[in-house]
């Protein structure tokens, strides 16, 4: 393992995150997995049944039947990722070769061991069977062997079976390996730091300590909940920006009470995790630039491509959007009542307008594109 820092940059989507990857960009010594150029989010670690998933049940639901099912679900899982080519995640395949197939095959190999039989999880169905029928009746006459049930056939799969029962430290141990393989897979040599997009959620700092090792930081990206409601109502889903669904709630009410939740759950103090919100970048440029350069040792002189990517000027058109028209200040002013602590303090009025705006919601690929143009 190298010294290599490792900075995972994250929000609750849309929230300003890729403003801060932009601004890191900027800065010689720091790299961005697969290319500066290339959108691409980090999710093996939180997917469905990933690492994240299999600590959970091995630290605090686990049975030597349970254990089977975690490390064949975790397997399914990170094959997935590796032999589909999203584009935006996962192809790792593509990416980094069989680099991330080893990584997870060394990983279960330390945590477990293969072991043969069958369990009720692998059964799939039952059938009914002629032949079994006439089974049970024999060994029913012959051996007056009771029958439960008449021609009944379990049919299951042919998966491996797997035993796994690690201790916590031996677990925690195994995972921070796979995960230092992983970053090892993605960096680039000549980089002093790795920039990781939504590598974890906001919700996951309190695993920093479990999986990841001294070589790693996070800064988390949130936002004014009124700009927020107001671009995920009135302008990443309408055209010529999209034409999906909104992904939250659409009401200021039913939002109001949805981001209380999503941002409510507040991790205990951690000195590898910055807090930074979207405005202060824009408003207060140069204060939260120091902030995040402290943050990560990055000196003055090392800012080669200042406001080349990120540029505050520009940015400032995507705040305040909901002053645009009566009825977003209307509803804005509805959310400011219910979540104060959600909204940012502007320190002056900005003018904007939708032609102005140029927010997207994260590094997914537009909805308006077609399913296969997405890479």
């Amino acid at each position: 393992m190298t010294n290599r820092l490792n900075v995972a940059v994250t929000g609750y989507v849309g929230t300003g995150s890729s403003a801060v990857v932009d601004l890191l960009k900027e800065f010689n010594g720091c790299g961005v997995t697969f290319g500066s150029d290339k959108e691409y989010e980090h999710i093996p670690f939180y997917a469905d049944n990933g690492l994240f998933d299999l600590g959970a049940i091995m630290k605090n639901v686990n049975s030597s039947m349970r254990s089977d099912t975690a490390i064949s679900s975790f397997i399914e899982s990170m094959e997935w990722l590796d032999k589909n080519n999203f584009g935006w995640f996962g192809s790792y395949k593509w990416l980094v070769g069989n680099n991330f197939e080893k990584a997870v095959k060394n990983f279960v190999e330390e945590i477990s061991v293969p072991i043969s039989g069958i369990t009720y999880s692998h059964y799939k169905r039952v059938r009914f069977s002629l032949f079994k029928v006439l089974l049970q009746l024999a060994a029913k006459i012959v051996y007056k062997r009771p029958v439960t049930k008449w021609g009944r056939v379990y049919v299951y799969d042919k998966k491996q079976l797997y035993f796994s029962m690690p201790t916590e430290e031996e677990f925690n141990n195994a995972a921070r390996k796979f995960v230092n393989a992983y970053f090892e897979m993605c960096a680039d040599k000549d980089k002093e730091i790795m920039i990781y997009d939504h590598l974890l959620w906001p919700q996951h700092t309190h695993l920093i300590a479990d999986y990841f090792g001294d070589n790693f930081k996070m800064i988390v990206v949130n936002r004014d909940a009124r700009d927020l409601y107001n671009l995920n109502k009135n302008y990443w889903y309408k055209p010529p920006v999209g034409n999906g669904t909104p992904l939250f709630p659409t009401t200021p009410e039913g939002f109001a009470d949805y981001w209380k939740r999503v941002t409510g759950e507040k991790s205990a103090s951690n000195d590898r995790v910055l807090h930074v919100n979207f405005e202060d970048l824009v408003y207060k440029y140069n204060d939260t630039v120091q902030q995040i350069m402290a943050f990560l040792d990055l000196k003055p002189e090392n800012h080669i491509n200042k406001k080349q990517i990120f540029n505050p000027e520009k940015s400032i058109k995507n705040t305040q959007t909901f002053l645009i028209n009566e009825d977003w200040r209307r509803e804005a002013e509805i959310l400011k009542e219910k979540i104060p602590q959600c909204t940012y303090e502007f320190p002056f009025k900005v003018q904007t307008s939708v032609s102005e705006m140029f927010d997207t919601p994260g590094t997914t690929p537009k909805l308006n594109q077609k399913k296969d143009d997405k890479d």
